[in-house]
């Protein structure tokens, strides 16, 4: 048997955007990086300068500069690949 994904719209920002939202918040910014803040009611945590850790349904990943952050229907969130993303999601209305 065959299965169709359902048409979901997400929610989606990137590095850069997570990174305003950081400084945005008024989370302690060293070297210009936000260290620690939240996104969504979600703890984000300060890697290096080209990574942040999320905390996501599976464990904690990586979200590198050219990853997405994807929210998902029910509030969580993980980072997605850019290549994925582009071949999955499309812009909605």
């Amino acid at each position: 048997m065959k299965y169709r994904k359902k048409p979901v719209v997400v929610e989606a920002i990137t590095f850069e955007e997570l990174v305003q939202h950081g400084r945005e918040s008024g989370a302690s910014i060293i070297n210009g990086m936000p260290w620690s803040f939240s996104y969504g009611g979600h703890p984000i945590t300060h890697e290096n300068d080209d990574c942040y850790i999320i905390p996501t349904l599976e464990g904690l990943m990586a979200m590198g500069r050219t990853d997405m952050l994807i929210t998902g229907v029910k509030g969580e969130i993980y980072p997605c690949r850019a290549d994925i993303f582009a071949a999955t999601y499309e812009p909605a209305e």
